[in-house]
């Protein structure tokens, strides 16, 4: 009977966990909300994920909520450790979709400015008339065109645009600035030089393309690997078997816990790094 009773009591101590943990991994893990139509706009304060300061400050808070709930310290470095993995894949999804939605915006500025250029508008006319149709096209402000408009507004007013790309805050606005100051020093087209950058870029991206549909399986297989420890426990509570009440019991559980966890956030990271090193920058 009291063999009953304490299996009754650790399923349902079980049941309460699985759903604490969900709701502390969802809290983790889901970022700050991010700008309207996903195109990298300019951050804004109180939007976006939470800075370093505010997740540290939040850890002994949730340690306590735990610990006054009763569950054991291993649970919450283990839910802690798999939120933050989560939360930084997550982010890291987010910085490379905003930077490929900038370049996309740059090379179409790019095609429009050039078109006219050869047609003989000036330059301040030409980044106008881009800027106006880009801008339309994306219906953001990001940091590109944020970035674009202050040059052209510059060149309105008689100064450098060049000046002011080249302390743009990418690489690619950067070398615009580059080519640009080039050009007015030198005397060289510019017409031809902006129509090699904008060749760059689109190589660059079906390079990008090509790489990421490549890289598909692997990262299929990362996610799989990293899951299927989660499938084990699953598949042992579906034989009759008790493994979250053993894994958030504390002692020899907590243990394994522990190092399961981190062992599958190290896996995934140092897989991610590698798919990384395999994509184009």
């Amino acid at each position: 009977m009291g063999l009953g009773t304490r299996r009754g009591g650790c399923g349902r101590r079980g049941g309460d966990m699985v759903s604490a943990l969900i709701l502390l991994a969802a809290g983790i893990a889901v970022p700050g909300q991010g700008p309207a139509g996903g195109r990298g706009v300019v951050k804004r304060p109180g939007r976006g994920p939470l800075p370093p300061v505010a997740i540290t400050a939040g850890v002994p808070v949730c340690v306590a909520l735990f610990a006054a709930t009763g569950i054991d310290p291993a649970t919450v470095v283990a839910l802690l450790t798999a939120g933050l993995v989560v939360s930084w894949r997550l982010k890291r999804g987010r910085t490379s979709r905003v930077t490929r939605a900038q370049t996309t915006v740059l090379a179409g500025f790019l095609g429009l400015c050039i078109g006219n250029l050869r047609a003989g508008a000036p330059m301040a006319d030409a980044m106008d008339h881009a800027l106006a149709h880009t801008t339309g096209s994306t219906g953001s402000a990001g940091p590109t065109t944020v970035a674009l408009t202050a040059a052209a507004r510059r060149v309105r007013s008689g100064g450098s645009g060049a000046a002011v790309l080249i302390d743009a805050p990418t690489m690619d606005l950067q070398r615009l600035g580059t080519i640009w100051e080039v050009s007015e020093r030198h005397g060289i087209p510019l017409v031809r030089l902006l129509d090699q950058l904008k060749h760059r870029l689109e190589a660059q991206e079906r390079h990008r393309q090509a790489s990421a549909a490549q890289l598909q399986g692997p990262q299929a297989t990362a996610v799989i690997l990293a899951l299927l420890p989660l499938a084990g426990v699953l598949m042992g509570t579906a034989m009759g078997a008790d493994p979250i009440g053993f894994l958030t019991g504390g002692g020899v559980g907590g243990i394994l816990l522990i190092t399961g966890v981190l062992l599958s956030a190290a896996g995934f990271i140092l897989t991610e790094k590698i798919l990384e090193g395999a994509s184009p920058t």
